[in-house]
Formats: structure tokens, C-alpha cells, sequence
């Protein structure tokens, strides 16, 4: 057992190493709104494949290591220990969602995902259209904020009268914005929130099952037989694993790096910063998905690595 682990902890090390060379060499930053917000790169995989091969608690620690390590060799900006401990839980979130996920029928798995693109789409077309019909945009409150910044003049609530129901919950939220926060901040965010990202995740989703029908198909072991290594068909739990837990750490980090490191973003509505970011994350996934899908097949193909994978 102890064999086991030492063996594991030193091919785990190897992606480290693998992932910290990639990060000073071949990793940049896209600037966002004056700042250094977009990283890309394919180090990331490298930290995320001992979470697949041997469960959260390598995942955690090998991704824990990476970013601290990461960052002293080649500083962006202040050290954040709320972003190491974000990727700690990350690097675990990955490890035991795929434990979750990973013996899923292929069917199932991909029309849960196809169910939940189509209510995405849905939803998002819906209140879009809804808002439209209702007047509610983000120059609702421009004019009323101007006479009253200008003349002290009080402005009235918004009568919402036959309002679509999240028409009116908007609305009372934006009137209820203290500062720093506007209405008119507050409101496209929302807006946004109910419409673009929505859209935005359907169109990810989509993009999901493409990679996933192409992939699978393209990395075929026996087309005759029909089957595919070594994801049972399908390399949708891999791609759900990566990009999920992707697409929450890249959540939360926009949020530290708001209130730490780039506090101009937070003239901005929270949605407008986050949805370039997310793309950047879930474009690099998708690569980091085929790069992981590969090392999987050639780590499950080595009779020494059989025993170790869990």
C-alpha cells in the first residue's frame, strides 16, 4: 500500500512539474478592462490529471501546489491565498466529480446535458423577450438618475403594474441599490444575468455535445465493435468534470480579484467582467478536455498504471 501511494505521489509530482514548465513558458494573460484578466495556457490539465487518476486528494493538493508554486515563479500581481485555496477545493471538486460522474450511462448523460442546454436557450429567449415587451433595459434609470444627481429631484418607483413577475423583481431590486451599486448598475447586471448568461450557457452546452460527438467518435478503439476507450462511449463525464469545476473557480476568483487586486472592475457590472472570463475558461477546457482524454487512454494503456488508477 505504501508502494502505492509513493508511486502515486511521484507521478504526480511529474504533472506538477509538467504543468509549473508550461505555466512560465507557454502561459499569458489577455488584458480585460485595463487589467491582466484573461489567463491562457495549457498547464492547467496537468494539475487537473492526478484529481482524475487518483481521486480529490491529489487533485487538491497537486493543484494547491501548482498555484503557489506558479505564482512565485512567475508573479502576475500580489499573492492571493484565497486563489490557492480556491484551486485546493477545486483540484477536489475534480476528483470526486469524476468519481461521480464517471460510470454514468452515456444515453443519460448526454440527455440531462441536452435537457438542460434546451431550458437554458429557452429561458434566456423567454426573458429577453419579456423585458423588451415590458420597457425594462438598462437606460431605465438614466434619465431618473441624472435629474435627481443634477436637481435633488426624488424619483418615483417604477409603476410595474401588469409586469412580467421577474420584470417587477428586477426592478425592485435595482430601486433598492445603495451605493456604491446604481439602479442602473444593478439592473443591467440583472438583466444580464436573465438573459445573456443564460443564452451564453445554452450555447456552451451545445458546444459540449459537439465536443463530446466528435471527440468520442474520433478517438474510436474499434469501430467495428463500436466501442470507444476509455470513457464507455463517451468522453462527457470528462468534459463535465473539467469544465464545471472550471467554470466555479472562475466564478469565485473574478469575485477575489474585484475586491483585492483590480478594484476598477467593480465599477462595472459583475456579469459584464465574469462572461468574457468564463468564455476564456470554457474555450481553454476544451482544449485542456481533449489533452486530458488523451493522457487518460495512454495512462490506462500502461500495465504499471492499472493498479494506481483508481
Amino acid at each position: 500500500m505504501a508502494n502505492k501511494h509513493l508511486r502515486r505521489l511521484i507521478i504526480s509530482a511529474v504533472f506538477l512539474a509538467t504543468a509549473l514548465i508550461l505555466r512560465v513558458t507557454m502561459a499569458g494573460y489577455i488584458t480585460l478592462f485595463g487589467e491582466a484578466g484573461i489567463r491562457f495556457g495549457v498547464h492547467g490539465v496537468f494539475t487537473i490529471m492526478p484529481a482524475i487518476l487518483f481521486g480529490p486528494w491529489y487533485g487538491a493538493v497537486v493543484s494547491g501546489l501548482g498555484d503557489v508554486l506558479g505564482h512565485f515563479l512567475r508573479p502576475s500581481g500580489a499573492y492571493l491565498p484565497q486563489m490557492t485555496l480556491v484551486a485546493i477545493a477545486g483540484g477536489f471538486l475534480r476528483g470526486w466529480m469524476w468519481r461521480l460522474v464517471r460510470g454514468r450511462g452515456v444515453a443519460n448523460t448526454r440527455m440531462a446535458v441536452a435537457f438542460v442546454v434546451i431550458t437554458l436557450l429557452l429561458f434566456g429567449g423567454y426573458s429577453f423577450a419579456r423585458l423588451r415587451h415590458d420597457g425594462v433595459n438598462s437606460n431605465l434609470f438614466v434619465e431618473r438618475e441624472a435629474r435627481f444627481y443634477e436637481q435633488g429631484v426624488e424619483p418615483e418607483p417604477v409603476d410595474t403594474s401588469g409586469m412580467w413577475v421577474m420584470s417587477r423583481m428586477l426592478i425592485e431590486r435595482a430601486e433598492a441599490a445603495t451605493y456604491p451599486t446604481t439602479p442602473t448598475r444593478m439592473l443591467t447586471s440583472r438583466i444580464i444575468e436573465i438573459t445573456v448568461a443564460p443564452v451564453v450557457g445554452g450555447v456552451f452546452g451545445l458546444a459540449l455535445l459537439g465536443v463530446d460527438l466528435i471527440f468520442s467518435k474520433h478517438m474510436m478503439k474499434d469501430k467495428e465493435q463500436k466501442t470507444f476507450a476509455p470513457w464507455n462511449g463517451s468522453i462527457m463525464p470528462l468534459a463535465l468534470t473539467i469544465l464545471i469545476i472550471s467554470l466555479l473557480i472562475n466564478f469565485v476568483n473574478t469575485l477575489i480579484l474585484m475586491v483585492t487586486l483590480f478594484p476598477g472592475w467593480q465599477a462595472l457590472p459583475f456579469t459584464v467582467v465574469w462572461l468574457p472570463r468564463a468564455l476564456g475558461a470554457m474555450l481553454i477546457g476544451v482544449v485542456n478536455v481533449y489533452i486530458a482524454a488523451v493522457l487518460l487512454g495512454i495512462c490506462k494503456k500502461q500495465p504499471h498504471m492499472k493498479e494506481l488508477i483508481e
